[in-house]
């Protein structure tokens, strides 16, 4: 890849404190799913062998985001997870707690929830299949020469969701094999990408 898959980028103040009082149970049940699917973990020769693929769901006080190179663990606690308290795509900036620090894609995740006050999660996978025939799925797709983890990728996708119906799915041109789907619920965004998943590999 011409990119780094899973460094942060963007200007991180953490504070290291366990995440306590958010339900990730039905989060952490469909991260299970696409870990299943290949659509989410850390597998040796793909990506140069750093984890893929986060996912989020609106909590009280921001979001909570799965912890950056998590994709490695077979089942995730509470602890794997951090909460995005404020961001500021100007700044390119996230201020977040947890016992480990936020995805790499939470500036995408935040423009979701900045765009759709409705949705209430979004999925991020890599899926050679979706990703590649996006054009033919007719799944909207961000501007290839935007590099993923950048404040350009999250400008970018609140421009592209703006007039986007939710759920939604997009894929990412400058992000290898990088899939987004965001829903009122998991079960909406989770359905969805497994729906398109179908569909995509029909066409292979």
């Amino acid at each position: 890849m011409a990119e780094t898959e899973g460094v942060i980028k963007f200007n991180l103040t953490f504070r290291t404190e366990r995440v306590v009082g958010v339900n990730v149970a039905e989060l952490s049940a469909w991260r299970t799913v696409l870990k299943e699917l290949g659509l989410l973990g850390q597998i040796p020769g793909r990506y140069d062998g750093y984890g893929f693929g986060n996912i989020s769901q609106r909590c009280a006080g921001g979001f909570v985001i799965s912890g950056t190179q998590t994709g490695r663990l077979e089942a995730v606690t509470l602890d794997d997870y951090a909460v995005c308290e404020t961001w500021n795509l100007e700044r390119n900036a996230v201020d977040a707690k947890g016992s480990v620090k936020p995805s790499s894609e939470s500036l995408s995740h935040a423009s979701i929830y900045d765009v759709h006050e409705s949705v209430t999660c979004a999925l991020h996978a890599h899926s050679p299949s979706i990703w590649r025939n996006s054009a033919e799925l007719g799944i909207a797709v961000t501007d290839e020469t935007v590099a993923y983890g950048t404040p350009e990728m999250a400008k970018e996708v609140r421009r592209l969701i703006t007039n986007m119906a939710s759920p939604g799915i997009f894929s990412m041109g400058g992000h290898e094999d990088g899939v987004f789907t965001f829903g009122r619920s998991l079960a909406e965004a989770g359905q969805l990408m497994v729906h398109e998943l179908v569909r995509a590999r029909a066409l292979t």
